[in-house]
């Protein structure tokens, strides 16, 4: 037997009422990461899935039901200050993009998903956390 310490499986919340962007974030994400993905079908549950999981990047649609991403993201700046979140949308207001950016969001995913773009987006993730365990080796 090793005694090996691991570190801890990194943690991925995607937050989307649609359950198809979702999944396919999710398979897009599989691609490039070893990590543990969780998600959530409204902003209600995203709020509950973040502290229950304490993921170490956040993928939160700005317009879902029971509590929008705006919401949300409140929360969490509120719980942790340098969460890394990254807001989804297939179309929001400039006020709720003016909004996010100014609460710090690590940067934005437009509908329909890219590979290329989520690639973009982790590869950010790495640059200014440092973590990179994240990303799957070659």
């Amino acid at each position: 037997m090793s005694s090996e310490i691991r570190p801890a499986r990194r943690k991925i919340l995607i937050a989307d009422d649609a359950f198809d962007s979702r999944q396919l974030l999710s398979r897009l994400l599989r691609q490039f990461v070893d990590a543990d993905i969780h998600e959530a079908r409204n902003g209600l549950l995203a709020s509950q899935e973040y502290r229950m999981t304490r993921p170490q990047l956040v993928f939160l649609d700005i317009d879902m039901p029971e509590r929008d991403g705006m919401e949300v993201l409140k929360e969490i700046r509120q719980e942790q200050p340098d969460a890394f979140v990254v807001m989804v949308t297939g179309f929001s207001a400039v006020e709720k993009v003016q909004e996010a950016i100014a609460l710090g969001v690590g940067g934005f995913v437009v509908k329909p998903y890219s590979a290329q773009r989520i690639l973009d987006v982790l590869h950010k993730y790495v640059a200014e956390t440092g973590d990179t365990e994240l990303l799957r080796g070659d």
